[in-house]
């Protein structure tokens, strides 16, 4: 997590999504897990997807500082003790296959391609409920940006952390 910023636009995210509490929601790329905590602090049901899967993203800058593997056992440490978090080690296109459920609520951030990005709006914009949310992370990064506006339009709100959100 980035600090006071990261906090601060996830915080807004989630206050105006309004009453959270009864909401099961998608976190496509948990990192060490500090998004996957404020969401389970907020949410009734979290389900996590990343693969951790070292080399899997050369461009994402989490690479250059540790290992996956390590960054996967920190995860475990740091969300151990939230009873509400459902973890899938798959890669999204995979995961896909092991949620029957419609969710309130799918957040983005996982693989930053354009090809990537686009499969998983198209995927999983599927298992969101009538009236429910997508959003995601980095709308500054072209790709995002680009497969966000072409197939959601252009989102209801960005965030200072870079965060953006779209209603269905």
């Amino acid at each position: 997590m980035r600090g006071g910023e990261q906090t601060d636009g996830l915080l807004s995210m989630i206050n105006d999504l309004g009453d959270t509490k009864n909401m099961t929601m998608i976190e496509i790329g948990s990192y060490m897990g500090d998004s996957t905590i404020m969401f389970a602090q907020n949410f009734k049901n979290v389900i996590t997807i990343d693969p951790f899967i070292n080399n899997y993203d050369d461009n994402e800058y989490p690479t250059e500082f540790a290992a996956l593997t390590l960054v996967y056992d920190k995860f475990l440490e740091n969300t151990s003790k939230y009873n509400n978090i459902i973890h899938i080690r798959k890669k999204s296109d995979d995961a896909i296959f092991d949620i029957n459920d419609k969710v309130d609520f799918v957040y983005i951030d996982g693989h930053h391609i354009y090809e990537q990005v686009t499969k998983d709006i198209i995927n999983y914009k599927k298992l969101v409920k009538d009236g429910g949310i997508i959003a995601g992370h980095d709308y500054p990064w072209d790709d995002v940006t680009k497969a966000v506006n072409e197939l959601l339009g252009v989102p209801d709100n960005v965030y200072i952390d870079t965060s953006w959100i779209k209603k269905l």
